[in-house]
């Protein structure tokens, strides 16, 4: 019998044998072969059909926007369209560009925690380590261990035994995750059905929305200016302010290339978050990578594990008080530093220096 003049059916889905076949033919475009459909219950190919009868897809209306994701702490609402008005048939073509469009919401900055929130409620799930052994294990974030879609199947960590392993489907909508790849100035990463998705500074996914150096999102640059400086001073030690951020700096960058008998110290709202125990900090970035304004910290070792330099990168726009400080175990040293004072938006960006 024709495949397209009567329509069949599995009575159970489970039983691939069970069919019963309805007296009606299958829907006109309806794929019955490579490059074939069916048409009045034919089965026919495109140069019986000609072109005239080709039907090209198109989107139906947008949907309304979803509710956030998460009431606070930074979620993900989201709206979609179909390729169904009409639906391509025929060897039509199908509906170009993206069938969903997201965008943030709720926004704070408490997105590590949000990760730790749900790897620690799989903490009474027993994984099987093997056929007849199971354990329980504290889990915490995979941050800096996992990156990109992995990540975003909620991917975690084990503190007891360190090792990582999915815990589950997929992070809730919202969650924060690491882009795989270098993502765009200002740009967000978020997980979005089980996928970690770039949106743009906007907050919209492919907007291609960038921040510029001065901070602004899809600005020109145009609202700041460098301004290069040089500092010299110090006291054995001690640690020593000779840097401190406005409001709304942004894009800071300074390098310390005589790191021996001396090194760098961050005072964020009166608590050290770099160094200020006497001893040059190890690599860290605050508060974690998933954040979007960051302060990232590295100290760069020589083949003989000596302190070659030391580098730091504060995104911004800052919106605390930010205290860069530099220590001496001998007399003072010089320092300098490159930064700019913003026009009407306030902004300073520091760059990288030209140091003594």
């Amino acid at each position: 019998m024709a495949t397209c003049h009567v329509l069949s059916c599995h009575i159970n889905p489970r039983d691939r044998s069970s069919c019963t076949r309805l007296l009606v033919p299958l829907l006109d475009g309806t794929e019955c072969g490579p490059s074939q459909w069916c048409l009045k219950g034919r089965c026919v190919s495109p140069s019986t059909l000609g072109s005239s009868m080709m039907v090209h897809g198109s989107w139906s209306s947008w949907s309304e926007f979803s509710v956030c994701s998460r009431t606070c702490g930074g979620g993900i609402t989201y709206r979609r369209r179909q390729c169904n008005h009409p639906r391509p048939a025929f060897g039509g073509t199908v509906c170009k560009e993206q069938d969903t469009e997201a965008e943030l919401c709720n926004q704070e900055s408490t997105q590590l925690e949000f990760m730790s929130q749900q790897c620690s409620a799989t903490d009474q799930k027993l994984l099987s380590v093997s056929p007849d052994s199971s354990s329980v294990y504290t889990w915490i974030p995979a941050v800096g261990y996992s990156s990109g879609d992995a990540q975003c199947k909620l991917m975690c960590r084990s503190r007891e035994q360190d090792f990582m392993v999915s815990r589950g489907s997929q992070f809730i909508d919202g969650t924060r995750c690491k882009a795989a790849h270098t993502a765009p100035r200002g740009s967000i990463s978020a997980c979005l059905g089980g996928k970690c998705q770039l949106f743009g500074c906007d907050g919209v996914t492919h907007s291609g929305k960038v921040e510029d150096v001065c901070g602004v999102c899809g600005g020109n640059g145009s609202t700041c200016q460098f301004i290069s400086n040089t500092y010299l001073g110090g006291e054995a030690g001690e640690y020593v302010t000779f840097l401190s951020l406005p409001l709304n700096a942004s894009q800071v960058h300074v390098i310390n290339t005589k790191p021996v008998f001396t090194h760098l110290a961050v005072l964020l709202n009166d608590k050290y978050v770099v160094s200020g125990d006497g001893n040059p900090g190890l690599s860290i970035t605050y508060p974690s990578p998933l954040e979007k304004s960051l302060i990232i910290y590295n100290l760069f070792l020589t083949p003989d594990h000596l302190p070659q330099n030391e580098e730091l990168t504060i995104s911004g726009p800052i919106t605390d008080k930010i205290h860069i400080q530099v220590c001496s175990v001998r007399a003072w040293r010089v320092f300098g530093c490159v930064w700019t004072r913003g026009g009407s938006e306030n902004s300073v960006v520091c760059l990288l220096p030209s140091w003594i």
